[in-house]
């Protein structure tokens, strides 16, 4: 009898490992699909401004490939704040770092911040400096990766632009 209650101990002992092995494997082949799914692509995601008690949800202005020219015509536009406005980043691109152009109509009063990787995902914005200077437009952009035509993978410059009136 002693040596039917040790063979039952490992059985479970087997049946415990087997156990262990199939939830690592499962851990495992989920972290694979998790990195291997694709995110948003650039062209889809949308940086909120809020002014003057509205939000404004805006689609990328341009998306070029490095070193090319890219004309994107004219920025949506809303109504300018008189003390502040604020930028919400998506996720998708506060992960690898992004660029805030404040754009004014005194030249001295422009100003740019750059923001590393998860640094911030919101930033706020002077409407009008102590100067007087008042805001004229605005601009994220980030180095992203999107898709060519062929679906090869390139990196691009995407910027979203809104003018204030």
């Amino acid at each position: 009898m002693a040596r039917s209650g040790s063979g039952q101990g490992w059985k479970q002992i087997a049946a415990i490992a087997a156990a262990v092995a199939v939830l690592v494997a499962g851990i495992y082949a989920f972290m694979e699909w998790q990195r291997n799914q694709p995110g948003t692509p650039v062209r889809e995601l949308k940086v909120g401004v809020t002014s003057a008690g509205q939000t404004r949800e805006i689609e990328p202005y341009t998306v070029c490939e490095l070193d090319a020219e890219c004309a994107g015509g004219e920025p949506p536009r809303m109504a300018l704040d008189e003390r502040t406005v604020t930028f919400e980043v998506p996720e998708d691109v506060t992960a690898a770092g992004w660029r805030l152009l404040l754009i004014y109509d005194d030249p001295a009063a422009n100003s740019e911040r750059v923001f590393t990787s998860n640094e911030s995902s919101s930033q706020e914005a002077e409407a009008v400096t102590e100067s007087g200077a008042r805001l004229v437009v605005g601009e994220v952009s980030a180095l992203e990766i999107d898709k060519d035509d062929a679906g090869e993978e390139t990196p691009v410059i995407a910027t979203w632009s809104i003018g204030f009136e």
